[in-house]
């Protein structure tokens, strides 16, 4: 079976139910408070192994924080490679969850999640020989020295899946996106690594509405890419993949929710796809059972993603893979 290592954050989630989103120099009561396991890399890992994924988690949680290792162990995720820093604090989230809407705003600490370099993962991950040709790294953007470890594994022979978020302005230039072999992004994401890829008077040109062009533009730029995927909230998704000389454009539509929270519906999509993808995508097949094999990942992941913004919670708002059968 496909093993998947994700080396990525583990994060406190701190979560207040106001009205509406804090505005500039406005002060609200929040009617509900709750801590939770969280972390985009936590609740991918989490959601990969709901999916039916075989996943190792890798990262750092505080010294007062080891619950949170124990938490994701719960989901069936493995954790040997989590370590306790007895010296940094754990890294968290602040959630702001709008009764009015269901919209979430963040803000984060890094704390644990920034202590990451790229010799703690030679010595402790990589250097394991746990992992290699035919397996699978998924990353986000939530740890230090992130562009560094992607080269790291991409040079052992394992595939790369990048999650490019939260964007940064320098996230171009800091991951080695020629080594990328499945990027997922939103469609503020996709606007954003747009325009860093190319000029920023190509990217005039684009309005932020032509999403498949920004898509298409990238897939065709970045020639390491197997598939990129653009997720558009409540509009569905659009997405290219490409199998030896063949190549594949899909434009899904959004599974219908009724939305109570939005934290953590893209993790769950990652999560359900990349699962999926690992266990029926990466065989010897003809490039017609290939494409048709993404299509049912991306409506699989589709469909568990709608589940999860029907629910309030990251982590815990996932759903598994039954439920997500259960529906489709």
């Amino acid at each position: 079976m496909t093993k998947i290592l994700n080396i990525g954050s583990l994060n406190a989630d701190e979560f207040y139910t106001v009205p509406h989103i804090t505005k500039s120099g406005e002060t609200l009561s929040s009617s509900e408070f709750s801590v939770r396991a969280g972390g985009k890399g936590a609740n991918q890992s989490a959601a990969l192994s709901r999916a039916g994924g075989k996943v190792y988690h890798a990262g750092k949680v505080g010294k007062d924080s080891e619950w949170l290792r124990e938490n994701i162990k719960n989901y069936g995720v493995n954790v040997d490679y989590i370590i306790i820093d007895p010296e940094t604090p754990q890294g968290r989230a602040i959630i702001q969850s709008s009764a009015e809407t269901g919209d979430n705003a963040i803000f984060l600490y890094g704390g644990t999640n920034q202590a990451l370099t790229l010799d703690w993962a030679k010595d402790n991950v990589l250097g394991s020989k746990e992992f290699g040709s035919g397996d699978f790294l998924l990353m986000q953007n939530e740890i230090s020295a992130g562009g560094e470890i992607m080269g790291a594994a991409a040079d052992l022979g394992l595939g790369i899946v990048f999650n490019p978020a939260p964007m940064t302005p320098d996230l171009a230039r800091e991951f080695p996106l020629d080594k990328v072999d499945i990027l997922i992004v939103n469609e503020h994401e996709g606007l954003d690594l747009y325009q860093q890829v190319y000029s920023k008077d190509n990217a005039s040109r684009v309005t932020k509405n032509e999403y498949a062009t920004i898509c298409k533009k990238i897939f065709d730029h970045l020639q390491s890419l197997t598939g990129i995927v653009m997720t558009l909230g409540s509009e569905g998704l659009i997405a290219n993949f490409r199998k030896g000389n063949a190549s594949r454009e899909y434009n899904l539509p959004a599974h219908k929710a009724t939305v109570k929270d939005t934290t953590a519906a893209g993790d769950t999509f990652t999560g359900f796809f990349l699962a999926r993808y690992a266990e029926q995508c990466t065989g010897s097949a003809g490039s017609e059972a290939y494409f048709a094999a993404v299509e049912e990942a991306l409506k699989e992941a589709t469909v568990a993603a709608a589940i999860c913004v029907e629910r309030v919670g990251s982590m815990s708002s996932e759903p598994d893979i039954e439920e997500v059968k259960k529906r489709m």
